[in-house]
């Protein structure tokens, strides 16, 4: 696995961190304290991915060396930072989930340097999809009265009691059972196997 370059730099920056620290700030303090990255200036997406991955690598690479030092490197994009590893028993890292998917990722140096521009907006598109789907999603659940954990038989009996109250037939606003239905049919969508 070719060694990046900027391994040592961000884990001075992660243990001069003791409280943690996000991907944001630990880019900047990359382009403060080491120099930064070489493509500092560019604001293109795909300048931005490449920093992202060059970052994320370099702390799934640590991750991997610290872990077997007995710490544990968290990685989020909100909170970085290690701890001991709780369970002296453990000798590897977990490999399934979505966290080992990740780590396998960013990892991969083929997707630093075979990602293009049109491969990285394509992301974007996906990453906006998705994050739209989930504002949708939590609207519709507060369309029927409820919160953002509710389970699937919890939002059968919401609309069923709110559509009782408000179907037209029974003398109800034809408007506002029709944002009932609405928000009915975009979670049956989100929570369908």
């Amino acid at each position: 696995m070719r060694d990046n370059p900027f391994k040592a730099a961000i884990l001075a920056i992660i243990r001069n961190s003791p409280a943690g620290l996000s991907e944001y700030d630990l880019i900047e303090q990359v382009a403060q304290q080491a120099g930064g990255f070489a493509m500092d200036g560019d604001r293109s997406s795909l300048t931005l991915f490449r920093k992202h991955f060059l970052a994320m690598n370099a702390l799934y690479q640590l991750q991997t060396e610290q872990f077997a030092d007995g710490w544990y490197l968290s990685i989020s994009p909100l909170a970085i930072h290690l701890e001991p590893v709780r369970d002296p028993g453990l000798t590897t890292l977990p490999a399934g989930g979505s966290e080992a998917v990740l780590r396998d990722y960013y990892l991969d140096w083929n997707h630093f340097d075979k990602t293009d521009q049109t491969e990285v907006a394509a992301m974007l598109v996906r990453f906006w999809e998705k994050y739209l789907a989930i504002d949708k999603r939590l609207e519709a659940l507060g369309t029927l009265e409820l919160p953002a954990d509710a389970e699937w038989l919890a939002v059968k009996r919401a609309y069923r009691r709110l559509a009782a109250i408000h179907h037209p037939d029974k003398g109800g606003d034809p408007e506002r059972f029709r944002t009932i239905r609405e928000a009915y049919e975009i979670l049956s969508h989100c929570y369908a196997p």
